[in-house]
């Protein structure tokens, strides 16, 4: 008589067990949503908030605090600059105006402004700007026309931007400042080591447009091909690696107009008319998949609700910005786990209409289709990291998001799904009826 009462002790522990952990993870997801709609206040003056993260039609909302429009979505700032000929009299031709445009337009990729848009139109170059940026004043730098050189103390030029294999910037020290680093080729490192030894105790010139910004001194022998300067501002930094990267302008510019009242590139209600379209997907895609799979689709929308959360939040953390290279990742991750929990649910449901036990066709579920999807999105992540990692700060804006997105996926369909679905085995029983609509097929 003992053994069954220690049955049905344990069962009962195991129900409360499995009932408290899905009361804590919806909890915590109904916190985290709201929190993300709403914000929330950190101290009892405010002083200090957590900003809302998820995007929502309304305009109360902070969360443009968080993920700042760009100029896909965003109030814009709208530049008009005249063209020149770098040489006195020369003419101006279609195709030095179309190169500027393309030169300058990677310089703005390069320093984060990765919606930025630049065109030729009536013979001058238009740039549209998101009027908020991470660096304030860097694209007035940018439209300068930036011939790079590297100079001896005397001013002869002895290296330029054709040497550079791959420029960037980053902070250096802690005092705010920054640094630019370059990486030459092999022409270039034979030269700059030849220079630095004859240099040393004295001092090379960093040059742009014949004028020395910087001027390092040489204490030992550079020779390794690569060099790092420090001392610049966040604006010069992106505009000197900038230059240093792609060139300069084939044209002088000159601005000519400015307007801060730009409409965002897809029109004025683009944004709303988006967001409203992508959670109606979102929403159609749970019903799908409640109606499809019962309990088991509830989950599956419960893991989905979870995503959009986390991949937000991450991208707000991350100052990615309200822009269409932002959505795109967000919204690829998520379209990558749905395919994952269908192609799981898919095999789990083929495996109970054959008979098997729910437990039995989870296992089996992960064993094969789980087996894909994780070999899948594994790949994925792979290759995104290796884009981040190779990045020139031009494809940051969707890889970045998207790679977070890609581990947020990972985590839910391999350890989130299966703690889940257990727990709701354990709670609401296996019959087969909670989890797939179509009746057992004969063995």
């Amino acid at each position: 008589m003992a053994k069954p009462v220690q049955n049905k002790k344990s069962l009962a522990d195991s129900k409360a067990l499995a009932a408290l952990t899905l009361a804590v993870v919806l909890l915590l997801t109904l916190c985290a949503g709201y929190i993300g709609v709403r914000g929330m206040k950190l101290d009892g003056e405010g002083l200090y908030k957590l900003l809302a993260w998820i995007p929502t039609p309304s305009e109360s909302s902070t969360w443009r605090e968080a993920l700042v429009p760009g100029t896909d979505f965003g109030t814009n700032m709208v530049q008009v600059y005249t063209a020149a000929a770098t040489e006195e009299g020369g003419e101006v031709s279609e195709e030095q105006l179309r190169e500027t445009a393309r030169v300058l337009s990677r310089r703005l990729n390069f320093g984060g402004w990765s919606d930025a848009a630049v065109e030729v139109t009536d013979g001058k170059i238009k740039l549209v700007l998101p009027l908020d940026g991470t660096h304030d004043h860097a694209f007035e730098m940018l439209a300068q026309r930036g011939e790079f050189a590297l100079a001896s103390p005397d001013g002869t030029a002895f290296l330029d931007y054709k040497n550079i294999r791959q420029a960037s910037y980053g902070p250096y020290g802690t005092d705010g400042s920054y640094a630019v680093s370059f990486v030459l080729d092999g022409e270039g490192k034979r030269v700059f080591g030849e220079k630095t030894t004859e240099l040393m105790g004295q001092s090379i010139s960093l040059m742009i447009d014949g004028v020395a910004v910087a001027s390092p001194g040489i204490n030992t022998p550079l020779t390794e091909g690569q060099a790092s300067l420090p001392g610049f501002t966040d604006e010069s930094a992106v505009a000197y690696a900038a230059m240093m990267q792609y060139g300069p302008l084939p044209l002088n510019l000159t601005l000519e107009s400015q307007t801060e009242d730009g409409e965002p590139l897809y029109g004025a209600g683009a944004a709303n008319t988006l967001m409203i379209a992508l959670f109606a997907a979102a929403a159609l895609i749970c019903l799908y998949l409640l109606f499809t799979y019962r309990l088991g689709g509830l989950i599956a929308a419960w893991l989905l609700v979870i995503q959009l959360i986390a991949a937000y939040f991450f991208a707000a953390l991350m100052g990615a910005g309200f822009t269409l290279s932002t959505l795109l990742a967000v919204w690829g991750s998520f379209a990558l786990l749905c395919w994952g929990l269908i192609v799981l649910y898919r095999s789990m449901k083929q495996d109970l209409s054959h008979g098997r036990s729910v437990r039995q066709s989870l296992r089996q579920a992960y064993s094969s289709g789980g087996k894909l999807v994780a070999d899948v999105l594994a790949a994925l992540l792979l290759l995104a990291v290796a884009l981040v990692i190779g990045d020139r700060q031009a494809i940051g804006a969707f890889m970045l998001p998207f790679t977070v997105g890609l581990l947020i996926d990972l985590v839910l369909i391999g350890l989130c799904l299966r703690a889940l679905m257990s727990c709701a085995i354990t709670l609401f029983g296996t019959s087969t009826s909670l989890y797939i609509s179509s009746k057992k097929e004969a063995a």
